[in-house]
């Protein structure tokens, strides 16, 4: 809504016969609905697991590649883009 918007909406409120409850009642269900859309905006932060930097895979898992994993291999790296890819 923009700041026209929002002036009218007052003067509106403003102009309405409300007791101090019913202003209450308005307030606190205006704050509820701020804070659910502000929960439903924030981004959840991604928690990746513990993965040691001396990991090394196994003899299994390094026979399903086609051949030996190139020098500059970054497996940490690999890892960590495919949690980001399945968290989408």
């Amino acid at each position: 809504m923009n700041a026209m918007s929002l002036n009218h909406l007052w003067s509106y409120l403003q102009g309405l016969s409300l007791t101090a409850s019913n202003q209450r009642w308005l307030a606190n269900h205006l704050i509820e609905a701020a804070e659910s859309a502000e929960c439903k905006s924030q981004k959840k932060e991604l928690v990746f697991p513990k993965i040691p930097k001396d990991y090394k895979p196994s003899a299994r898992v390094l026979a399903m590649t086609c051949g030996p994993l190139p020098n500059n291999f970054d497996v940490e790296n690999e890892l960590d883009e495919m949690w980001e890819e399945r968290a989408r």
